[in-house]
């Protein structure tokens, strides 16, 4: 039974270092992941703030002083 429970975590393990790390959080948070009550920080920590892909991805701001200023 133990060893199933040892499979699985590094199983999840993977996973969740994998997709975190394509969210562009740091991957070692999957370790945190794995820590009972502390996974339901880090789910929240990511569920609830903006992912640094989506930031990288946003088109610079303006702030209307600028050649593509519309008048």
């Amino acid at each position: 039974m133990i060893r199933w429970i040892a499979i699985l975590s590094l199983l999840q393990l993977v996973a969740f270092w994998k997709i975190l790390g394509r969210m562009g959080y740091p991957p070692w948070l999957a370790i945190m992941a794995s820590i009972p009550l502390v996974n339901l920080i880090v789910l929240y920590y990511v569920a609830l703030t903006p992912w640094p892909r989506e930031r990288a991805l946003e088109p610079p701001r303006t702030d209307g002083n600028g050649p593509d200023a519309q008048f």
